[in-house]
């Protein structure tokens, strides 16, 4: 057969017939593990000679001999299908989340509660997905789920943007924490009356005054006021050397609470809100919707189980 100088397409159909007829040394072998006839390979295999444009069997007494040209596509073609066998098993890898990656962002509070938990348990759960987490300001986790440099970004919702897609939201209540051993930890509640006495560690204004109770109250601390901070685990840790009482967000207390400190509820609701956003530019991966259901019951175990830690309705 004459070389082509410009071979024609070659088919799937037509590569495997070839690799048939080859591991079974006959056509009639061949149609026999195909399922089809005997001149319908016969065919297949001259077709695929015209699109290669050489020949690939020689027929000596009675039986078929690849061309060496055959063996060396043979080779190729083996290398192809242990490929094509790879691409298999990581495709079902990637569906059985055995593989891939997963990329968090969270502001402090959650990095240090609840997170954590949850990542241990996806872990446990999808051993193959690499896991990343990024601790950050909320407007800096933001920006990380905008440009999708993050799947998952764990923020204060003030920070959220038309930019990213809110997830989840929740709303829980404030607490107060005081040293151990302090007078008001015999308290079952704490009062505003009770704070407008004591020493306050006081976040910023923004944290109490986003709403009605939140700013009345702190309006009524501040000449309590002796310290301010901007994080409520600085708040605490300066609470469990005793410095003072401080209104923190119950998740950070709940991380604290064996480090010195007494937790109790306030009288005055005051929000506390979170939030999970991603990129409205894309669809959530299967490994972050499985990192938010784990989250959502881990969410809700801790609520259940720690009593100061109150959904707001």
């Amino acid at each position: 057969m004459r070389p082509t100088t410009k071979p024609a397409a070659v088919s799937l159909r037509q590569i495997e017939a070839f690799k048939v007829v080859v591991e079974a040394a006959s056509v009639t072998a061949a149609a026999s593990i195909m399922h089809v006839s005997q001149p319908s390979v016969s065919r297949l295999l001259r077709s695929l000679e015209i699109s290669l444009g050489f020949e690939l069997f020689e027929r000596r007494k009675g039986r078929l001999v690849a061309t060496p040209e055959a063996l060396l596509l043979y080779e190729e073609i083996q290398k192809y299908f242990r490929n094509l066998q790879q691409l298999t098993q990581t495709a079902a890898e990637i569906r059985a989340l055995a593989r891939g990656q997963l990329r968090l962002g969270s502001f402090i509070a959650f990095s240090i509660a609840v997170t954590p938990a949850v990542v241990r348990q996806f872990n446990q759960a999808h051993a193959g997905i690499q896991i990343s987490c990024t601790t950050a300001q909320s407007r800096q986790i933001v920006d990380l789920a905008a440009s999708r440099v993050v799947d998952l970004g764990i923020i204060d919702p003030v920070a959220a943007t038309d930019a990213v897609r809110v997830e989840r939201r929740w709303q829980f209540r404030c607490v107060c924490v005081m040293p151990a051993g302090h007078p008001l930890a015999r308290a079952a509640s704490i009062s505003t009356g009770m704070l407008a006495r004591e020493n306050i560690v006081g976040l910023e204004r923004e944290f109490l005054a986003r709403y009605a109770p939140g700013a009345k109250l702190h309006e009524i601390l501040v000449p309590q006021l002796r310290i301010q901070v901007h994080q409520s685990i600085v708040a605490c840790a300066l609470v469990a050397e005793g410095v003072g009482l401080a209104i923190v967000d119950p998740f950070t207390a709940m991380h604290c609470a064996p480090r010195g400190i007494v937790v109790r509820p306030l009288d005055v609701s005051i929000p506390f809100e979170v939030c999970i956003v991603s990129s409205p530019e894309a669809p959530l991966s299967a490994a972050a919707g499985a990192f938010l259901d784990i989250f959502d019951a881990e969410l809700n175990r801790v609520t259940q189980a720690v009593a100061y830690i109150e959904p707001v309705d």
